[in-house]
């Protein structure tokens, strides 16, 4: 099962083995820009289960967290330099 989640596509399709479904979630972000290159996360044996719709949803939802933690962590980390260069350039004005 293939879902889109914020610029991401999500394979959220589970191996079955042993009679279980084994949760995987693939994390793909194909960049419009010819001189970047695929970043792709791969996360195998989150759980298994005794249905696959569980195992979908459950690396679905891995996925949609991941996806969530990596983008605050990008906003929190550009946030204060933004903030600094806004502080000094009111300085700036200041003087």
């Amino acid at each position: 099962m293939k879902y889109e989640y914020g610029g991401w596509v999500i394979d959220a399709t589970p191996d079955f083995s042993l009679g279980q479904f084994f949760a995987h979630a693939r994390i793909i972000r194909a960049s419009p820009d010819d001189d970047v290159d695929t970043e792709m996360h791969i996360e195998r044996n989150l759980a298994w289960f005794e249905t696959e719709d569980e195992a979908i949803e459950v690396a679905r939802q891995w996925a949609i967290d991941w996806i969530d933690a990596r983008d605050d962590n990008l906003t929190v980390t550009k946030a204060p330099s933004l903030s600094r260069q806004n502080d000094m350039s009111a300085k700036a004005q200041a003087r």
